[in-house]
């Protein structure tokens, strides 16, 4: 996730810590000004009159966080707004991120404002973790007014009334784009929908949630430079270690190899350290970037490598030259950089998982602790490969399954909107097959497990048709001016739009990166960047330029008071 849209705790510090733009003058939070906004609590309700004997009310304002940048830049009353939509995380984190924007915003006489979405980063209704207090006011339809009622009011205060306002965003950002532009025509004039899955709804025709672990899988393999037995020991390793898992002496065996802070208790806590790796691929398939970058895991300091898939598989393939080349990548880290080491939600197909992959036998004795020679190579490497993500900074003493990974993930404001409006969250609702995929069979997608969940976390259930009614799920006829890029090894463009939906307008582009992560497209512009990521962002700019036509003036005006 979204976005996405994955192990949510994991997620948030990384949008927080975004990868330093590689050839900015000075970081762009520098040539900012955090602004503050007013906001309705509620946009859909009537508040009683003061003294209406109405009894206790909840506060009807609350106090939304805002970027202006680039002021120098813009060129005045009906030049463009480049405007972002923030998603899931702090706003800084896309601020530093947003390459596109800064890098083309010059060009156009445009001004950037970043919002930050309600109940995240500073933006809090009630306080810090307003949504321990009451998240009832956190919905992507209340995140979409504030926007639209922001940008209503700055280009008011501006004069601004007549700028076209380009909206972008990516993730679950580039979802609420798309959406503003559908429902706000008169206030977005167009949106760039980077890495957007808005197919990724129960009722959309052809939802499959498997296919995300099928483009996952797609990174281990030759198609996308990675070794072309690499994807093939990862599935035998997780076979192997769901088989240990079935047994005492097996999953003692498995916490020495993990390097687990605690002992594995039963087969459910080694469902967990499978699912715990699973989440480290993830964040290689959609971090399929060209460069070193902190987006999806590590730290600015030590960021995950470029293509971190190859050089997870590097730990995972008997071929010597893939893997010392891939090696390369992340060299001083032997045993991930760990010494021998002295209540959750339990994902799809876990622990019944574990026991039906320990009853096929297995290699080394089903649930027993004797490993053969490949045995212990294979999960040695699972080992390592996790580490690529999980010891990124190499000072890690051991690996705590609690703290980071999906099992860390299923709380917070995050898993709220999963539970009322089923916005994305691959693990652990979206089951891996064992066959078209590396991983093991989960089991069937299964919404009746994920209403107990919600159920049992928030007292509500998710609609999970409800951005299909609401918003048309990739159904578009009767919108216009979207671009929709989606790079092939970002998982989440299992649930993108890859062609112009039947019936939409010549207007809604589509815009596919081959080599493509999420949305790298959006990023700031690196040396290391394909030839397929450099087409993708002059088509996408050449589709802002037919937007905003002539609407900017030729020069700076002075009526622009920003």
């Amino acid at each position: 996730m979204r976005g996405s849209r994955i192990w949510l705790v994991l997620l948030a510090g990384l949008l927080a810590t975004a990868a330093k733009p590689a050839q900015a003058a000075a970081a762009p939070i520098d040539r900012c000004e955090e602004r503050w906004f007013d906001q309705h609590l509620d946009h859909f309700r009537w508040w009683p009159a003061a003294g209406a004997g109405a009894g206790a009310q909840p506060p009807r304002t609350w106090r939304q966080r805002y970027f202006v940048c680039g002021r120098a830049d813009w060129r005045g009353p009906g030049a463009p707004v480049f405007f972002y939509a923030g998603n899931e995380g702090p706003v800084e984190g896309y601020i530093a991120s947003g390459g596109l924007m800064w890098e083309n915003a010059p060009a156009f006489g445009a001004l950037l404002v970043w919002a930050e979405h309600r109940y995240y980063g500073q933006s809090q209704p009630f306080g810090p973790d307003s949504w321990r207090v009451d998240p009832t006011f956190l919905t992507s339809r209340q995140a979409m007014s504030d926007y639209a009622r922001l940008l209503t009011n700055l280009t008011a205060e501006w004069g601004a009334g007549e700028s076209p306002i380009i909206a972008f965003g990516g993730s679950y950002g580039g979802m609420l784009a798309a959406w503003m532009r559908r429902h706000y025509p008169h206030i977005i004039t167009g949106a760039v929908a980077a890495s957007a899955p808005v197919a990724q709804f129960p009722g959309v025709p052809g939802f499959e949630p498997s296919r995300f672990w099928q483009v996952v899988t797609k990174s281990a393999t030759p198609e996308a430079g990675a070794p072309a037995d690499c994807a093939d020991n990862v599935r035998a390793a997780f076979g192997r270690l769901l088989a240990l898992g079935g047994g005492e002496e097996g999953r003692r065996r498995l916490g020495e190899l993990f390097r687990l802070c605690e002992p594995l208790q039963g087969e459910g806590d080694a469902a967990t350290l499978a699912y715990w790796v699973q989440g480290a691929f993830d964040a290689f398939g959609m971090g399929a970037y060209p460069f070193p970058s902190s987006y999806m895991g590590g730290t600015p300091e030590h960021p995950l490598p470029a293509w971190p898939m190859r050089a997870a598989c590097a730990h995972l393939t008997r071929a010597p030259s893939a893997g010392a080349a891939a090696a390369g990548a992340v060299a001083g880290r032997p045993g991930g950089g760990l010494p021998a080491a002295p209540r959750r939600l339990r994902p799809g197909g876990g622990a019944g998982a574990a026991a039906s992959v320990a009853a096929g036998g297995g290699r080394g004795g089903g649930g027993g602790g004797a490993l053969g020679e490949d045995d212990d190579w294979l999960l040695s490497g699972l080992r390592e490969a996790a580490a690529v993500l999980y010891n990124a900074t190499q000072d890690k003493p051991c690996f705590d399954l609690a703290l980071e990974g999906p099992a860390a993930g299923n709380a917070g404001p995050w898993d709220w909107q999963v539970c009322t409006e089923f916005l994305g969250q691959e693990l652990p609702y979206f089951p891996a097959t064992g066959g078209a995929d590396m991983f093991w069979d989960q089991g069937p997608f299964d919404p009746a497990a994920i209403s107990a969940h919600c159920r049992e976390a928030w007292g509500v259930e998710p609609v999970l048709d409800d951005h299909v009614v609401a918003d048309g799920g990739a159904d578009y006829r009767g919108v216009t001016n979207i671009v929709f890029s989606n790079g092939l090894l970002d998982p989440w463009s299992a649930f993108g739009v890859l062609e112009r939906p039947p019936g939409a307008d010549d207007s809604v582009a589509v815009v596919i990166i081959p080599d493509g992560g999420h949305h790298v497209d959006l990023m700031f512009s690196h040396p290391e960047d394909s030839d397929s990521i450099r087409s993708a962002r002059g088509e996408i700019l050449d589709h802002v330029r037919r937007w905003v036509g002539g609407a900017a003036p030729s020069a700076p005006s002075a009526a622009a008071a920003v």
